[in-house]
């Protein structure tokens, strides 16, 4: 994996993003390839919210 500090950019953005997640719920989205940051939206499709927690392992 890469463990690469993150570019004052990238910074920038990922913190915006946790920030209106914390405050109003915006969705953090991830790239399924490496689970990067990829930015956030305010609404998500449902086949990519089932998607997402489909890939979430689980010991029901």
């Amino acid at each position: 994996m890469d463990f690469r500090p993150l570019a004052e950019a990238e910074r920038r953005q990922l913190l915006t993003a946790l920030r209106g997640n914390a405050d109003r719920g915006t969705a953090l989205l991830l790239d399924r390839r490496d689970t990067s940051f990829a930015g956030s939206a305010d609404e998500l499709p449902d086949e990519q919210v089932m998607t997402a927690v489909k890939s979430v392992p689980s010991h029901y």
